[in-house]
Order: structure tokens, then C-alpha cells, then sequence
């Protein structure tokens, strides 16, 4: 089974994304764990279930209010070489020495940041031999296609 940690700061009405990616991870065998902090300094729990992950999907949108938080937990993700997606939208600040790979989504044109996210899983196909990890990372890819196209509220894509 591969632990996915789900990581999101959303504003209200996105919420229900959530649920349906989290019911798209469940549907491909993964188990889904969240962070159980509402603030910036994580938890001894949320910190050993972003370590005992496969995969950290982290997503933070325009009028969220813990982007701070994120950012820590893809932190941690990062130190414990955790494979990750970071996903956030384009009218998100993000802080400029903040230098990983993030993919920038933008709801009014948001077929650059699938693009780039479907050239990132083939990239990622070609080793999947590898591992568990990069079948996670593809797993949890697919899933966040739909949800990007969600976001946007283009379900067509």
C-alpha cells in the first residue's frame, strides 16, 4: 500500500476538491494522511506521517491562510527526500529562495501547469523500475491532473 500525505491550505469553496482527490488516491490503493496541525510548528505526529509516506502532495491556493504551514511540511518532506508535488497557484507569493520544483497553476489557463505536470510523469515513467516511490509520484500525478482541471473549473480536461 503507498501513504500518500496530503498537504492544503484551500479556501472555502474548494474544499470538496479535496475529498475527491483523496477518493481518487483511495480508489488507486493508496492510504491518505493530513496534517493534524493549524499552525506553522508540525506536530511530532504530522512530521512522522509525512516521513513513513511514499509521496507528499501539497497544494495551496489564493485565499488559503496556511501557506506557511504548507511550506513546512514540504519541508520536511524535502529533508526525509519524500518524494513531492507542490502545486500552487499562480497568485500565490512565494518566498524567493524558495528554490524546489513547484508547479504553478493558473485557474484562468491552467493547460501550462498540466502540460508541465504530464511532462514531469513521463519523465518519471521512464524509471519507474525504480520503485515504489516514483510509481507513487505517478500514481499521485494523475490524480492531481484532474484536480488542477477542477481548480480551474474545467472539468473537460
Amino acid at each position: 500500500m503507498i501513504n500518500v500525505f496530503l498537504s492544503y491550505s484551500l479556501n472555502d469553496q474548494d474544499e470538496y476538491i479535496l475529498s475527491l482527490l483523496a477518493n481518487q488516491l483511495q480508489n488507486k490503493g493508496c492510504s491518505i494522511y493530513q496534517s493534524s496541525d493549524f499552525n506553522e510548528v508540525l506536530s511530532p505526529l504530522t512530521t512522522n506521517n509525512i516521513i513513513n509516506s511514499q509521496l507528499v502532495i501539497g497544494l495551496v491556493t489564493g485565499k488559503s491562510i496556511e501557506r506557511q504551514r504548507i511550506m513546512n511540511e514540504w519541508q520536511v518532506a524535502f529533508n526525509s527526500k519524500i518524494p513531492a508535488l507542490l502545486i500552487v497557484e499562480d497568485i500565490v507569493p512565494i518566498d524567493s529562495n524558495f528554490n524546489h520544483p513547484v508547479i504553478i497553476f493558473s485557474r484562468n489557463n491552467p493547460q501550462l501547469a498540466i502540460n508541465k505536470l504530464k511532462d514531469e510523469m513521463n519523465k518519471m515513467e521512464s524509471r519507474k523500475d525504480e520503485g515504489s516511490s516514483v510509481a507513487a509520484w505517478l500514481i499521485g500525478g494523475a490524480a492531481v491532473l484532474g484536480l488542477i482541471s477542477l481548480l480551474s473549473g474545467d472539468s473537460k480536461k
